[in-house]
């Protein structure tokens, strides 16, 4: 094998290709079968970390070939090795290690997800050498956006094809999955796309701005129906940013300025008539008028105490979900709703300070501000197009960052815009090979990377069982639910959701200890998810139901129920299970308070106030009763909550607080007939 240089190695052309692919995959690929759990973020996580393993074969082949030179030589290494380092501490000292390794479900950025990213990173600065490299790397992620928008246009016209469970939503998710996550992809893709129709790129101008061009006008116009707000400040980075970039590159002349500020009033304008006609406008003034906002501000608060209770390291890598149920604010689930949880701070810099604490944000800023520093002061000296661009899209992603959730689809950025900031300030020459590389070398290389890359597998196949058990236990038949469960646990036993599956398919199955020892299995696998624990306390109270005292009898159903509600005390659903389960084991007075609880913290289910009510008619204390539904009462007011309270004020006696309650509850519903059955019984 003949000797050439790092510039002209396949090494390095086969990383800029794998680079190119790696990210393509991040942004396109989702599961067009329908047949995982998880349609998209596990897709791209797998896909992306098989190719890191591919790639880490590459790199060590390319010092083992040409020595550690391919490597530029920078202190901006140290950033990044102090991002990977400070995760890494963080996830040893997390909550939930397994949670910080791997990465909330549905989520998937734990440490895993830096590591891969560091990868990236160091693929970028090691084999981005030429603007061709640049060249590939841009034209294959700007296809990758174009294709994402002729989706997300076919869904905003109803055209979709594929049968989505949310396909009758009008806000666009394309391939990303969420329209939020894809508003962020797009904020990036216009700061970039305008940096290269403004600035250019490349020595042969005309046809990449006029293709640059054409993706901004897509772009806004994806921007304009996807509506996500956040996509606002990612807007306005990109007006503030481009000018200053422009005049920087171009120098401050006369003719420059004038240039600047026509094309600026023609951007202003062109905004601010797209916001006014378009669905993001109608969106922004709405916010503007503090509709739909407080949820957005509440997850700000609670983020900011889960921070405060774990300054230094954190609750570890992705692990605001963990944090949540500590933090959760009492007015959370009347704000934003049943069911809905939090996992992520919707800010870049609180989502560093819950998870890897005051280091993780030292580092993070620093990072930052550094990289940042270097592509203004140095790189638009040396490559100012193409420095441009990293600049623009970094702003853009940072700006809308700001008031956004991470995504694994648009969270590769700021680690492309790093590596890319290191290969353009390498100055070093061009490595001469100084040993050929033995074939069988190459090949276990590679064979160890797919075998490793595999491994992911097992996590697809794993997701696509949890939503055949799923599916099973919705149609009736547990004994195929079990099988399928059986079949997640055993390929993915981390997860605590396909444990909850199988302690579902048990339950479905009228096997009640096998469902409360799984739905504790689960529990143990994450001690923050309330739900598991509230599972095991019903599976534990049909055991109590079925006469059977062999689990702890009515106690160990009450304490399991209780240890939920603990857990996550103001999320009204643990509430609701605490006193299921304590109506089911003659608990009324526990069953009166939780569901009291429940309807303080949501008002909006009315099964809540009959909850409360059939509890409040089995207390034997009426007094304790009545008081707990004068509570009920200063929460919501309805007519069967001022009978109930009537009929808590004939048990102790009082007939004239009784005839009171029953003429407000008629006052409330004039043709309530047990109203005016306690009227009569307290003489009215």
């Amino acid at each position: 094998m003949s000797q050439f240089s790092w510039q002209r190695s396949w090494l390095r052309h086969a990383i800029v290709i794998l680079v190119a692919a790696k990210v393509a995959g991040l942004i396109l690929l989702f599961d067009l079968t329908g047949s995982e759990f998880e349609l998209f973020d596990l897709v791209k996580s797998v896909y992306s970390r098989s190719l890191e393993w591919f790639l880490i074969g590459l790199l060590l082949l390319a010092i083992a070939s040409f020595g550690l030179q391919v490597i530029p030589r920078t202190r901006l290494h140290l950033l990044v090795t102090a991002l990977v380092l400070v995760t890494a501490i963080s996830a040893a000292f997390a909550s939930e290690p397994e949670i910080a390794l791997y990465g909330t479900t549905g989520r998937y950025l734990g440490l895993t997800f830096v590591v891969d990213m560091a990868v990236l990173y160091l693929a970028i600065a090691v084999a981005f050498r030429t603007p061709r490299d640049w060249s590939v790397f841009l034209g294959v992620t700007a296809l990758a956006v174009a294709a994402t928008l002729v989706y997300a246009y076919v869904q905003y016209a109803g055209l979709d094809p594929l049968p989505w469970t949310r396909s009758l939503l009008t806000r666009p998710f394309s391939t990303i999955g969420n329209p939020d996550m894809y508003g962020h992809l797009l904020s990036v893709a216009l700061g970039a796309g305008a940096s290269a129709a403004v600035i250019g790129i490349g020595p042969a101008q005309r046809v990449p701005r006029a293709v640059a061009v054409g993706l901004c006008l897509a772009v806004l116009v994806g921007i304009a129906f996807v509506a996500t707000r956040a996509s606002f400040l990612g807007i306005l980075a990109t007006l503030v940013t481009i000018p200053l970039l422009y005049l920087a590159v171009h120098g401050q002349t006369r003719s420059a300025l004038l240039r600047v500020g026509v094309g600026m009033g023609a951007a202003v304008i062109a905004v601010v008539v797209g916001m006014v006609i378009s669905p993001i406008g109608a969106r922004l003034a709405a916010t503007l008028a503090g509709v739909a906002t407080r949820d957005r501000i509440l997850t700000w608060q609670g983020a900011a105490e889960a921070f405060l209770a774990r300054p230094l390291f954190g609750w570890g890598p992705d692990s605001v979900g963990v944090a949540w149920p500590h933090v959760r604010p009492a007015e959370f689930a009347q704000v934003a709703g049943l069911g809905f949880t939090v996992d992520s701070a919707h800010d870049w810099l609180l989502q560093a300070a819950v998870t890897t604490g005051v280091l993780g944000v030292i580092a993070v800023v620093g990072a930052v501000a550094c990289f940042s520093w270097s592509l203004v002061r140095t790189g638009l000296q040396r490559s100012p197009a193409l420095a441009a661009l990293l600049t623009a899209a970094a702003a853009a992603y940072w700006s809308h960052a700001l008031v956004s959730p991470g995504s694994i689809g648009v969270d590769w950025v700021p680690w492309a815009v790093f590596g890319g900031t290191v290969a353009m300030l390498e100055t070093g020459g061009d490595p001469v090979r100084g040993r050929p590389l033995l074939r069988p070398l190459v090949v276990v290389v590679v064979a160890l990377g797919a075998i490793a890359s595999l491994a992911g597998m097992r996590e697809l196949q794993a997701n696509a069982e949890l939503l055949r058990a799923y599916k099973d236990i919705g149609l009736g038949q547990p004994a195929s639910a079990i099988d399928h469960a059986k079949q997640a646990v055993a390929l993915d036993p981390g997860r605590a959701t396909y444990w909850n599956e199988l302690g579902r398919a048990y339950y479905a199955a009228g096997r009640w200890a096998d469902a409360a020892s799984t739905f504790g299995e689960a529990a143990r696998h994450a001690p923050h998810e309330a739900t598991f624990l509230s599972n095991e306390g019903r599976a534990l109270a049909q055991i109590v139901v079925g006469g059977d005292s062999s689990k702890g009898a009515a106690d160990a159903a009450l304490s399991a129920a209780e240890a939920g509600a603990m857990i996550d005390p103001n999320e009204p659903t643990a509430q609701v299970a605490l006193a299921q389960v304590a109506v089911a084991v003659d608990r009324a007075g526990v069953a009166l308070r939780a569901a009291v609880d429940a309807i303080r913290l949501y008002r909006g289910d009315p099964s809540y106030d009959a909850l409360a009510i059939s509890a409040a008619s089995k207390v034997t204390d009426a007094a304790f009763a009545r008081t707990e539904l004068q509570r009920a009462l200063s929460y919501k007011e309805t007519s069967t909550l001022w009978v109930a309270l009537a009929a808590a004020d004939l048990r102790v006696g009082d007939k004239q607080a009784a005839l009171a309650d029953a003429q407000r509850a008629l006052r409330l519903d004039p043709f309530n007939a047990e109203a005016r059955s306690v009227l009569r019984s307290a003489g009215g």
